[in-house]
């Protein structure tokens, strides 16, 4: 037999890894004022004692070092409305820091280039030819290039997918995750992903990383209670009490995909009838359609004939849409929050049912239920890639957890 050929080393680094520049020399006790900046904007020192219940004393102690490393600047004059003395607001320099997003799906990958403040300065979406690990690690790495300018070029990278990290016994040890639409089990990613790109990455699941995005830089911005819902290939939840984000592993938010809402509603691939799953994923919607047309759908066409009135597609997105709203009752009745925001790829297909997402709510919640407040973001991909840059900012500049 011919030998067997060798498997070609994974090729080196482009040099020295770049470091994130001063961000990485930030404090722990200084971490919550760049926050604030960041998130929040320009804000005098008085303002910035008061909200982070700081001693004026203290808080020159902390931003000193920022201002002297060039990290955090300090504007024009304005009179302090709480003493009328003048005063310069301290800001985080946003635009000189750049961090690349990617979000991950089955077959495509969506890639944007951010400032500090998870603004898009560039962005693109490409298809996964190959779903290896390697085929998917130098797809990144050739995004990172054809995006990267030179005054655009990331100093870090966030990547997303649907998938959880397993349990790590090692808290040093790098993240692996099972990512089911991709076809991995027990992979590292990051780690090989910032020997490819030469940049430092981080890998997290996308509707963690997305609400964690709204809750920054988003819809959610300013909200300490809110819960994230998603609809698509996958059902996908986050909840946020406190300000903090509730921790939730595969088992949690797989029991939540597959919470019953109706016994009698239809059957999804695990035999449970009437669950969310059953009503709100895609491939459930796009099966029951095909059978009531006795034709193979997909979902951009099955929203054009609900829109035109068919009535095979208008019964099947009706309960869709009912679904949601029950969804979201039961999530503000079991979990006491009001605001949340909805997303995902299956959103263009009940965009039209607003009305039955209504009748949702007001068969699961029965008083005051029209106090909650649902904000609904654009069917597409450019959120999540905000999102994956929005989790390298969390974890190399304010090395969040």
């Amino acid at each position: 037999m011919p030998p067997a050929t060798p498997t070609p080393p994974e090729p080196a680094a482009p040099g020295p890894l770049p470091l994130v520049g001063a961000w990485g020399t930030v404090s722990r006790a200084a971490r919550p004022v760049v926050r604030e900046l960041l998130v929040n904007g320009p804000s005098t020192r008085t303002d910035l004692a008061r909200v982070l219940g700081l001693s004026t004393g203290s808080l020159t102690r902390l931003t000193k070092p920022l201002t002297a490393a060039g990290l955090v600047v300090e504007g024009g004059t304005v009179h302090d409305p709480a003493n009328g003395r003048p005063t310069r607001p301290l800001d985080v320099v946003a635009a000189d820091h750049h961090f690349l997003g990617v979000k991950l799906t089955s077959d495509r990958l969506y890639a944007a280039v951010t400032d500090l403040r998870a603004r898009v300065i560039a962005e693109t979406s490409e298809p996964l030819d190959a779903t290896t690990p390697e085929a998917v690690s130098a797809r990144i790495a050739g995004v990172r290039e054809r995006l990267t300018t030179a005054d655009t070029a990331p100093v870090a990278a966030g990547v997303t997918l649907g998938g959880a990290a397993r349990p790590r016994s090692d808290p040093d040890a790098a993240p692996r995750f099972d990512a089911p639409f991709l076809g991995w089990v027990d992979i590292e990613l990051s780690e090989r992903l910032t020997r490819r790109t030469g940049v430092p990455c981080v890998v997290e699941n996308d509707v963690t990383a997305l609400a964690h995005a709204q809750r920054w830089f988003g819809a959610a911005r300013g909200l300490t209670d809110f819960a994230l819902l998603t609809v698509g290939a996958g059902i996908g939840y986050a909840l946020v009490r406190h300000g903090r984000m509730v921790p939730a592993d595969a088992v949690d938010l797989r029991e939540f995909s597959h919470h019953v809402l109706d016994p009698g509603g239809p059957m999804c691939t695990e035999g449970h009838r009437g669950c969310i799953a059953s009503y709100l994923s895609t491939r459930s919607i796009l099966a029951a359609a095909a059978h009531g047309l006795r034709r193979g759908v997909t979902p951009e066409e099955v929203a054009a004939l609900a829109r035109a009135g068919d009535p095979v597609c208008r019964n099947v997105l009706r309960p869709a849409a009912w679904a949601l709203g029950a969804a979201l009752a039961t999530v503000a009745n079991l979990c006491m929050v009001k605001d949340f925001v909805v997303a995902g790829e299956g959103l263009v297909l009940i965009a039209a049912e607003e009305g039955c997402v209504e009748a949702g709510i007001r068969d699961r919640r029965h008083r005051d239920h029209g106090s909650l407040r649902v904000t609904t973001l654009a069917p597409d991909f450019g959120e999540w890639a905000r999102a994956a840059a929005v989790t390298a900012i969390r974890a190399f500049v304010l090395r969040e957890e």
